[in-house]
């Protein structure tokens, strides 16, 4: 099998670039592989040279003009070779390093923009905090995998081959016994990355439960700074850490046995054949030069097996991290197409028996609901009663498991989900604002956030006077998930930014649950002129935030109980008329 074979899709654009680093790091061997051989001549001639003015005989013919002169000459070969070395090497290094990159980039993309295509529903299972460890540390490395294992393994492949066939011509019995030693070193190295792979796969994923607690601390540091958690967070971090280390020893264990035994391995080779290779030159059968050229070839040869470990180690890291982000990328995204300001849609909205669960556990029972084009439908209930849930089938946030949700009389799952979702204002219950301006917050997506609709959009969400008081107005920073600004801001922030898509459809999922009544009444008196054409759906629980709707339905377990306007409820003296009897009270108490 092929090693490079799970990474070969990612290798295959940048091909061009692979076979330049080749060629470099061809030449650039080529060039380290002459070296040994001119210090063979040196070493030859000089004794050559020795040998014949012991003997009183005439200088050998090689020497030009002096011996001084002629290693000088070979200095200046060898130092030229060095510089032509350092040229190849820098070119074939550039380009190893930049495919890694591209590779990187490339990778992190890909993975990003599927996360971003999937549904709802696999961020409610995932953690965080292991969802970014993969595009972070698993993708770093893949790029260490592709900069430096590659690159090493190339390189080592092509020393060893050229290494050995020299060797071979200067005494191919030598050069036999000094291979004695691989068939130990490549079992070793497939023992050992049988068991790293399998060890480097639960490392990573402990990794990522460590950087999902980091993220979780860091997003409710209100709540740990607020409940005094600061040593029970503390510990539960460090048990987490404890653990990644535990994990981590089997694999130091392979490492540590596993390099010293390579060197201990090549140490005794290089003993044998230095011992041999004496012997050889004592008897005559194998001159100084050669035998200086030979060991020289024999420390390149064994570069290569020293770096059979590393290489193994950082390609069992890489398969093991492309194997958990694979893992994300075999999830089927949600098809999205790009977002379409004319969508068409009227906005008349109609759910047949409808129904919906969420492990297990049913949230929606057959619900038979039509809200018309252009009128106002408000939701009531307890909390958990099914409200959210209904709102959130008609943007395709999730899915019915049975029944039928039609916009202007077409199922939703035919709608092309781009179309539907630019045609829709969603406010939800839980406001998330993007670490940016509130200028950028309110204008998410858009063109032009310096344009009118900005100001218009914070004018009937009421946020204007709040810029008023900010130093920077629409360009000051909100923080990280609107940090620096309260929930009434934020929701009004979160409003705005739903007004401003002039959506057919309106959805405010208790989005003036933490604004005061009179800035919510404010708020609804601003945005009666921009329901009255739209199809708008407001779930509270307030009584005077849904009183003026068109139609009012209950709901009790994932059931509509009670439905009707606000007059009619009333008059019926069920759950709303209790729901408005208790609300009114407490408003009076307020008033006195």
């Amino acid at each position: 099998m092929n090693p490079l074979s799970p990474f070969q899709a990612h290798l295959r654009p940048y091909r061009r670039m692979l076979v330049w680093g080749f060629i470099l790091l061809v030449g650039a061997q080529a060039v380290q592989t002459i070296i040994p051989l001119i210090l063979k001549w040196a070493i030859d001639a000089e004794k050559a040279y020795l040998d014949a003015i012991e003997a009183g005989l005439p200088s050998p013919t090689f020497m030009l003009v002096s011996p001084s002169r002629d290693l000088a000459a070979f200095a200046i070969l060898l130092a030229a070779l060095g510089i032509g070395q350092w040229f190849l090497n820098f070119g074939m290094r550039w380009y190893f390093t930049l495919v890694s990159r591209y590779v990187e980039r490339d990778l992190r993309t890909t993975y990003v923009r599927h996360l971003v295509r999937l549904p709802l529903a696999f961020f409610q299972e995932q953690r965080v905090g292991d969802l970014m460890a993969r595009a972070t540390n698993d993708v770093e490395a893949i790029q260490r995998f592709f900069n430096h294992a590659i690159r090493m393994s190339l390189s080592g492949i092509l020393t060893f081959v050229l290494s050995f066939g020299l060797m071979c011509t200067l005494d191919w019995k030598l050069a036999i016994l000094a291979l004695l030693p691989m068939p130990v070193m490549v079992w070793s190295a497939c023992y050992m990355a049988r068991k790293m792979r399998r060890g480097y796969g639960r490392v990573q994923e402990q990794f990522g439960a460590m950087s999902s607690r980091i993220q979780e601390n860091l997003s409710g540091i209100r709540v740990v700074k607020a409940f005094s958690l600061r040593p029970f967070e503390i510990r539960r971090f460090g048990r987490l850490n404890d653990e990644y280390v535990d994990l981590n020893h089997h694999l130091i264990k392979l490492r540590s046995l596993f390099y010293p035994s390579m060197f201990l391995l090549n140490g005794a080779s290089m003993v044998v054949i230095l011992w041999l290779g004496g012997l050889r030159v004592l008897e005559g059968t194998l001159s100084l030069g050669a035998f200086v050229a030979f060991n020289a070839y024999l420390i390149r040869m064994s570069m290569p097996m020293m770096m059979l470990g590393r290489v193994v180690d950082e390609y069992q890291r890489a398969v093991a991290s492309l194997g958990r982000i694979r893992a994300v990328l075999r999830e089927k995204p949600q098809l999205v197409e790009t977002m379409s300001g004319e969508s068409g849609l009227r906005g008349d909205i109609e759910f047949r028996d409808v129904s919906f669960a969420y492990n297990g556990r049913v949230a929606l029972q057959n619900i038979n609901l039509r809200v018309p084009a252009g009128s106002t439908l408000a939701m009531v209930g307890r909390v958990g009663s099914g409200k959210s849930t209904l709102a959130r089938l008609i943007p395709r946030l999730i899915q019915a498991n049975s029944g039928t949700v039609l916009i202007d009389g077409v199922p939703v799952e035919e709608l092309p989900i781009g179309m539907l979702r630019g045609a829709i204002g969603y406010v939800p219950q839980d406001t998330f604002l993007f670490s940016d301006t509130v200028r950028e917050n309110v204008s998410l997506g858009r063109d032009d956030p310096s344009g009118k609709g900005v100001k218009r959009a914070t004018d009937l969400s009421q946020l204007t006077p709040d810029l008023a008081v900010f130093a920077d107005g629409l360009d000051t920073l909100v923080g990280e998930r609107g940090a620096t600004l309260s929930g009434g801001q934020k929701q009004r922030t979160a409003l705005a930014r739903a007004v401003i898509r002039d959506p057919r459809i309106l959805i405010l999922d208790d989005a003036m649950s933490s604004v005061d009544t009179r800035t919510e009444e404010a708020i609804l008196r601003g945005l009666r002129e921009v329901m009255a054409s739209r199809t708008t759906i407001i779930i509270s629980h307030r009584i005077s935030t849904v009183m003026r709707a068109d139609l009012i339905i209950v709901f009790e377990d994932g059931r509509i109980v009670e439905q009707g306007d606000h007059d009619a409820l009333v008059a019926r003296k069920g759950i709303y008329a209790e729901m408005f009897r208790r609300q009114h009270v407490a408003q009076e108490l307020e008033d006195l």
